[in-house]
């Protein structure tokens, strides 16, 4: 993977490189500029959530390809939004105590959390 993409922009240049497209007419099917669709790929810009559909409809992507798509936007993923509307007080805690300390999270630690994250 090219060091300036992130995992769903090396999935996007994929799919358009496989089906001979450049990256304009990847941002036109997108309804974007090229300028925009680079800036996502790149991590610059959040990924709308309306791609993936877009993209599977009009590649007719089956599941698995679909699948991909996800996972690498999941993992390009340049920030997170928790609703906290409802929630009760403890939650709303824990995620205000991971908020301000996930700069500090070492390796071993964020080990520890998706172990017990994974257990639940």
């Amino acid at each position: 993977m090219r060091k300036d993409y992130t995992r769903f922009g090396e999935e996007l240049r994929v799919l358009r490189t496989r089906r001979h497209q450049n990256q304009q007419e990847m941002a036109d099917v997108l309804g974007v500029t090229k300028n925009f669709l680079s800036m996502v790929e790149k991590g610059k810009k959040a990924i709308p959530e309306k791609w993936i559909d877009i993209l599977t409809d009009y590649y007719h992507l089956k599941p698995y390809p679909r699948q991909l798509l996800i996972d690498a936007a999941e993992a390009s993923k340049i920030r997170i939004k928790i609703d906290l509307k409802g929630a009760p007080l403890y939650k709303r805690d824990l995620a205000v105590a991971f908020e301000r300390c996930f700069d500090r999270i070492d390796e071993d630690a964020a080990e520890s959390i998706m172990k017990i994250l994974n257990e639940s």
